[in-house]
């Protein structure tokens, strides 16, 4: 999971890393900011298209509960 600040800097070039060594990458998108809000969207936009997934802090932690309460059943 990415969070920081330039989503389109450091965020977008330290996801595609993680990506290309095999790293299941998401960026968190309410996690992240850029100079304007259409920077920031197009960087996510293009991460989602080509490198990984792109989900805001509550999606993330609806997923980590049912994967927590699927293990404990």
């Amino acid at each position: 999971m990415i969070t920081g600040t330039v989503t389109n800097v450091c965020c977008e070039s330290s996801a595609r890393d993680a990506n290309m060594t095999n790293f299941r990458t998401i960026m968190v998108s309410d996690g992240n900011a850029a100079n304007t809000q259409a920077e920031h969207d197009a960087s996510l936009s293009a991460f989602y298209n080509t490198f990984g997934d792109v989900m805001d802090t509550e999606m993330i932690i609806s997923s980590l509960r049912r994967a927590s309460s699927a293990r404990a059943a």
